[in-house]
């Protein structure tokens, strides 16, 4: 269980794709109200190449979110718009832990929340921040010569090793660089 701005949060499980879906449907409309249709291009532009859900699942998470009370239609617009309830269902989902993010799935997930991470409050933006940071170091530390992957690698093999381990070298380092933009205040939220 955690807590944001005094809001115990229940749902502590890994994100899931259903999570995923939401997150981008929230997130989307959070920053301008949208079209059902325009909902699900930007569901599909945000989970980025590495997974695209079927439209069809976007508009039936938009469905549940209308019957929810957590989006409304706009007056006299076929536009969808966040209610209070979307915002902090939005404000848990950006909070909610992911399952392995350095696994192709998992990077749909760092994706999403570094899409929103500005709208949440800054001592969350911090922990999903630093919980980044932590996988990440962790990762590396598991990939030198002494990873049980690296003895049955050919050269070709141990080279794309090498190469996994720089980008994650990389992500870390960016990762760095927002949690000190956080902790000096330059980033806004």
């Amino acid at each position: 269980m955690g807590f944001i701005e005094g809001r115990t949060i229940l749902n502590r499980q890994a994100m899931t794709a259903r999570d995923y879906i939401w997150l981008a449907v929230l997130g989307a409309v959070e920053r301008a109200p949208l079209t059902m249709d325009e909902v699900a291009q930007a569901v599909a532009a945000l989970a980025g190449p590495a997974w695209m859900p079927v439209s069809q699942l976007s508009f039936d998470a938009m469905d549940e979110m209308l019957e929810g009370g957590l989006l409304n239609p706009v007056e006299r617009s076929l536009r969808l718009a966040i209610t209070g309830d979307g915002r902090r269902r939005l404000q848990d989902l950006v909070a909610q832990p992911l399952a392995a993010p350095l696994s192709t799935f998992g990077q749909v997930g760092i994706r999403l929340k570094l899409a929103f991470l500005d709208l949440a409050p800054a001592a969350v933006r911090r922990r999903q921040i630093d919980a980044l940071l932590r996988a990440c170091d962790c990762e590396i530390a598991t990939r030198t010569a002494a990873c049980a992957a690296w003895s049955l690698n050919g050269p070709l093999g141990r080279v794309w090793l090498d190469h996994q381990v720089d980008a994650l070298e990389e992500m870390a380092e960016v990762l760095r660089r927002l949690a000190r933009a956080e902790g000096t205040g330059l980033i806004e939220g």
